[in-house]
């Protein structure tokens, strides 16, 4: 898999690559760490909201926006954001399930 970490400002801080990850995974990390850095939702609510009933019509639209599951706000212990990671590269449950353990790995450290 891929996996980029972005601040909340949207710059990417940190990125990293497993051997014989997918190269066209590459991007797809980057958008969805981004989109979870600089709204505070997961990229799959950013989905539901786009492909659900009370739609913000468009937002799927957006160049760079990603609306399927793998990105996620990174949120300190007091509930502010302080960055987005996206994980790319495998089902992209199991992207969102990585980025998810990786948060919960530093998690005292938020």
């Amino acid at each position: 898999v891929n996996i980029a970490i972005f601040d909340a400002g949207g710059n990417l801080k940190h990125f990293k690559r497993m051997d014989g990850s997918f190269l066209g995974s590459i991007e797809i990390a980057h958008l969805k760490g981004h989109t979870a850095a600089i709204f505070p939702r997961s990229t799959r609510a950013r989905g539901e909201l786009a492909y659900g009933g009370d739609r913000p019509h468009g937002i799927e639209l957006v160049p760079g926006i990603v609306v399927f599951p793998g990105g996620l706000p990174i949120m300190a212990g007091d509930g502010h954001q302080v960055g987005g990671i996206g994980v790319s590269g495998a089902t992209s449950d199991q992207d969102e399930q990585c980025a998810q353990a990786a948060i919960d790995a530093v998690a005292d450290r938020l």
